[in-house]
């Protein structure tokens, strides 16, 4: 695995093996947490499928989120995404590295080579003969924007035997730099294999860094990409044309700066905030030119409407080439909620009959609420500063409001790791600006520690105890009382590294790393009501469980007037499902069908925010 220090780091380290010199750090994450929360969500993998898979078997992993497809793949210790993939071959990978299907790092982890992800396919039929010619392809990538395998490191495929319920490696490749995807043909010939209950799977040989005195030795490491995976009979060596159109990076925010950010300030702010096109990237997988047409719509989910479609019209593409098309977007977000919003995005391609339409339709949620987000809320990564002289360190976040508010609070996402710092205090820090840096410190709060969320509010929120006058710039951030390295989230995907500011001796220096803290202001109205034995009581509705799966639960504080509150839930495709006016103690989800859900309430005497609710099964 790659050893996440700069250079002046490590020379540190190699000259002097026991003082640990102070340094501003990346570290491999050591839990993800999309993949834990679906655990908890989903503990146990269910399937309709009982029988043997027919050909052909083909997946590209467009249509799995987090874990694979349970009807062709009979495990789920990879991880499907698009966070970590390099130009993948289309929307959707499915990642191999060192963390289990419970977001864990492996409990056997070690410096050592070992065997960490697997990837198994359900039973396939493949009683044929070799002359049908079968063939298994598929695409790689080692590292991506994640870990670098090392040269003992490899990715490997294996076959299963019906016939000595055996496995067998049949390919495998040493670790490696960051490349281009690259198409591996293989074929499935023996006679031991071509029977009923035939099975394949990818697996990986990772280890972990040994690095004693890097606080992110032990992270997540190793990570290799599968793309485009497709078996089938009367294939060769050549049969290398995949006669598709395909999204190959999804969609995202909307705004020039921010990921989501308060509605009051976007409506301040739309000028300078609101894109100006909406960006679109596909590639022709074919080896003829095709044509390919590019729709759009936006809905108001909350209000249930359609507020603005149009088409990108016709254009040709070349065989084998990637478009980056910017769609003119013309539009400003809308909306008769006063204090927020949520807007669904989709973008769809249409293509010819024969294409697979799996990879043709992308969708973002544009969230206004009251905070400010410049992360996309997935860390590939952690951040901190690290070794003597930072007991006293400073990290600090740039800002933009667009009119003067109250910062009531600061969410902060913690990797979790495995010498956890949850003892080790810090203070919340706001400065002004100044000159483009952080300038005076506007307030200080002392006796805050890490805290690790489990919930799907994965980030914790730290309530100030005093609100905080904010203007244009502003950072927020924090100060250290010890020189333990904290671990902050960082999101490798979108890069604000000229945000980031560190002071370790006195000046602020900007970050050396590309990506976006995991931190997030909380603006607006008072979050608390009543001092209750001199701590503020926040106001607000209790939700459980979550998630559910035939009742949902709500309970409102007393201080809440329940005739004041309304409710309506959406689906995830913006649909209002479920809405009413009062105090509601339970709504009947029985006959929702499993999936995303948005609950929207409002009330005249408190503040609450749009949740988000799993139905399952």
């Amino acid at each position: 695995m790659t050893r996440r220090l700069s250079y002046v780091s490590l020379a540190v380290l190699l000259i002097c093996p026991v003082t640990v010199h102070s340094q501003e750090i990346l570290s491999g994450i050591e839990v993800n947490r999309q993949v834990r929360e679906r655990y908890q969500q989903k503990p146990l993998l269910k399937s309709s499928v009982t029988g043997l898979l027919e050909l052909p078997f083909f997946d590209d992993f467009s249509c799995s989120d987090i874990y694979p497809d349970d009807e062709i793949w009979s495990d789920r210790y990879v991880f499907i995404n698009n966070d970590y993939p390099v130009n993948p071959v289309s929307v959707g990978v499915a990642t191999l590295d060192a963390i289990d299907h419970t977001g864990a790092l492996y409990e056997h982890a070690s410096t050592w080579p070992f065997l960490a992800d697997r990837l198994t396919s359900r039973p396939v039929n493949l009683n044929y003969i070799p002359e049908d010619s079968i063939y298994l392809s598929f695409f790689y990538q080692p590292q991506g924007r994640g870990d670098r395998p090392q040269p003992h490191d490899s990715l490997r495929l294996e076959f299963y035997s019906p016939e000595t319920e055996n496995w067998r490696v049949v390919w495998s490749v040493p670790g490696d730099t960051l490349h281009d995807f690259r198409l591996v043909m293989f074929p499935v010939k023996e006679p031991e294999y071509l029977q009923e209950g035939f099975r394949f799977r990818f697996s990986n040989i990772a280890s972990i860094g040994d690095n004693r005195y890097n606080p992110g030795a032990m992270g997540n490491a190793d990570h290799w990409h599968i793309d485009y995976v497709y078996l089938d009979r009367n294939r060769s060596m050549t049969d290398t044309v995949f006669r598709d159109i395909a999204f190959v990076r999804p969609l995202g925010s909307l705004l020039n700066n921010y990921n989501a950010m308060p509605w009051s300030h976007y409506i301040s702010g739309r000028q300078a905030e609101m894109a100006s096109v909406l960006p679109l990237v596909y590639s022709n997988n074919d080896i003829v030119n095709r044509s390919v047409t590019r729709e759009f719509s936006i809905d108001n989910v909350y209000e249930n409407q359609t507020v603005h479609s149009y088409s990108g019209g016709m254009a040709g593409i070349g065989a084998g080439e990637t478009h980056e098309y910017n769609a003119d977007l013309r539009y400003y977000f809308d909306s008769t909620n006063p204090d927020s919003a949520l807007f669904r995005i989709k973008a769809w391609l249409v293509t010819d009959d024969f294409d697979y339409k799996g990879n043709d339709t992308i969708v973002h949620y544009q969230n206004f609420s009251n905070y400010f987000a410049l992360d996309d809320g997935t860390a590939e990564n952690g951040y901190g500063l690290f070794g003597g002289g930072t007991e006293n360190a400073m990290i600090a976040y740039r800002f933009r409001a667009y009119k003067a508010d109250s910062l009531r609070a600061i969410q902060i996402y913690f990797n979790q790791s495995l010498n956890q710092a949850s003892r080790q205090y810090f203070n919340l820090a706001v400065w002004d600006d100044d000159g483009g840096k952080p300038g005076n410190l506007l307030y200080s709060q002392e006796g805050t520690r890490p805290v690790y969320e489990d919930e799907l509010n994965r980030f914790h929120t730290y309530y100030l105890d005093n609100a905080v006058h904010v203007a244009r710039n502003f950072y927020v951030g924090i100060i250290q009382t010890t020189p333990d390295f904290l671990n902050i989230g960082f999101d490798v995907n979108r890069n604000n590294r000229n945000r980031i500011f560190y002071n370790i001796y006195g000046e602020w220096e900007n970050s050396s790393f590309e990506g976006s803290l995991m931190i997030r202001p909380v603006v607006g109205n008072p979050l608390f009501s009543s001092p209750v034995n001199g701590q503020e009581k926040r106001k607000d509705l209790k939700i459980y469980p979550n998630p559910a799966v035939n009742v949902l639960y709500i309970e409102l504080e007393p201080e809440i007037e329940p005739g004041s509150v309304s409710y309506k839930l959406f689906n995830s495709v913006g649909k209002l499902v479920y809405q009413s006016t009062g105090h509601v103690h339970n709504i009947d989800i029985s006959s929702f069908p499993p999936g995303i859900y948005y609950l929207h309430t409002e009330s005249r005497s408190a503040d609450f925010n749009t949740r988000k609710i799993l139905i399952t099964q």
